[in-house]
């Protein structure tokens, strides 16, 4: 299973590069929010696939990741929306990262 890990990661390294870059140096591909959709989903299952129960119990800043990453990816690539999507993804988003660094 840490080869899923390892193989999230790594998309989510993609993933993140993809998303600041393209922006700052104003490109645009065709079918690049798809791909940038399905890179996001494809990392969240992988994260958590690689992940063992026992550790995404503890390490709950992971676990929030990989769903707001699967979740991110979805309202993209299906083009769907809730009220209020874009507060939940923030509030998900922060407390993600905020649980991620204080485990460091």
């Amino acid at each position: 299973m840490k080869s899923s890990r390892n193989l999230g990661v790594i998309l989510l390294g993609i993933w993140l590069i993809a998303m600041g870059l393209l922006p700052l140096v104003n490109i645009t591909l065709p079918g690049g929010a798809v791909i940038l959709a399905i890179l996001a989903i494809a990392a969240g299952v992988l994260l958590l696939v690689g992940t063992s129960r026992a550790k995404l119990s503890r390490d709950l800043g992971s676990l929030l990741l990989s769903i707001w990453l699967v979740v991110q990816g979805a309202l993209e690539l299906l083009k769907i929306s809730f009220p209020q999507s874009g507060l939940v993804m923030a509030v998900l988003a922060v407390a993600a990262g905020a649980l991620i660094l204080l485990r460091r």
